[in-house]
């Protein structure tokens, strides 16, 4: 079964009973975590449970590839539903999933099977077999959006008793990032700073989550944008080893850029810098405003446009095709970047 990205959440609140194997995917990591999670606790109310529960690796299948089968066909005790769960999944378990799917026959499995992947292509072999069978399903974890996060951050404050005003919540997910886990961090942070039953003001999130923006996503994003090459060679080969996205590279890049053109189409249209800036949400973190400054003196806005379009192409290019991601990201970065470079010159 194939299940959208809209739907989902409500997949995951109330799950297919006659599905056997979800297989949770994506770029975001802590949403699959966080999903695969949700999956387990509609089984068990003790997911390390003993004797209801197993954990399995990709590693110990390739030992013994039928331990899925028995795992999937065994009884508990009281007859409960089992839950096993596999983590960092890959095309080779599709051969070993099947077969233990087949093995079953007409018995019936009672026993869900959470499986948490990373990205996976449509040419996947393994997200083609849980989008094709009727006892499994296929649920993509993509980049947190801004609304997403807004709703993250709205009810992860609302359970803590915390009010949140307006323009701080626009802050917040201006500064959040695209993957879950990390968001729900930097949210707790929050929560720990403005404490149980108060209201979180902008200047709360500036002080408790504003030093997210010093990441090797931004230091990226800046040294593109600074022209400077040799800092941008440093930092996007630090954002590889963290295990950093190439879309998630260009989206940033691309937020980045339009930022810098809302300030200097006002700015050509005649508006004091300080000015334009002050209207941008989230503000400009202020151990970036100085850099931001000079960038928004150095580009034209014509020249801003002509980045986004590379940009876009770029997101386009990497969805589309399979041109190997980091590469091409890079080649794009260090194209706009020399835009800068030329204009400086």
């Amino acid at each position: 079964m194939k299940v959208s990205a809209g739907r989902v959440d409500g997949f995951v609140a109330n799950p297919d009973p006659d599905i056997v194997a979800c297989l949770v995917y994506g770029p975001n990591t802590g949403l699959v975590r966080e999903r695969c999670d949700t999956l387990a606790d509609h089984v068990l109310d003790d997911p390390k449970d003993p004797f209801r529960a197993a954990e399995l690796t990709m590693a110990s299948l390739g030992d013994n590839p039928a331990r899925l089968a028995d795992e999937l066909l065994a009884m508990t005790f009281d007859g409960g539903q089992r839950l096993i769960v596999l983590r960092d999944a890959t095309d080779s378990l599709t051969k070993i999933l099947e077969a233990a799917l087949d093995t079953a026959g007409e018995t019936r499995i009672n026993a869900l099977l959470a499986i948490e992947a990373g990205s996976l292509s449509g040419r996947s072999s393994l997200r083609k077999l849980c989008e094709s069978r009727n006892d499994c399903a296929a649920l993509p974890c993509y980049a947190d959006e801004e609304q997403s996060r807004a709703e993250v951050s709205r009810r992860m404050l609302k359970e803590a008793g915390i009010a949140i005003e307006p323009d701080a919540l626009r802050t917040l997910t201006g500064y959040l990032g695209e993957d879950r886990l990390s968001n729900r961090r930097e949210i707790e942070k929050l929560i720990l700073f403005v404490g149980r039953e108060g209201t979180a003001t902008e200047v709360d999130v500036q002080a408790a989550v504003g030093d997210i923006g010093v990441s090797s996503m931004d230091d990226t994003v800046f040294a593109a944008a600074d022209g400077d090459l040799r800092q941008l060679d440093h930092a996007i080969e630090r954002f590889w080893a963290e295990g950093g996205e190439p879309v998630g590279l260009i989206r940033a890049n691309q937020r980045h850029f339009q930022r810098l053109h809302r300030v200097v189409g006002s700015m050509e249209g005649g508006t004091r810098y300080e000015e334009a800036a002050k209207r941008l949400r989230p503000p400009v973190f202020w151990k970036h405003s100085d850099r931001f400054q000079a960038q928004a003196r150095a580009w034209s806005r014509s020249q801003i446009e002509l980045a986004l379009a590379r940009l876009s192409e770029a997101e386009l290019v990497l969805k589309s095709t399979g041109v190997p991601g980091q590469a091409a990201c890079g080649r794009t970065l260090y194209a706009v970047a020399s835009m800068r470079r030329t204009r400086a010159a």
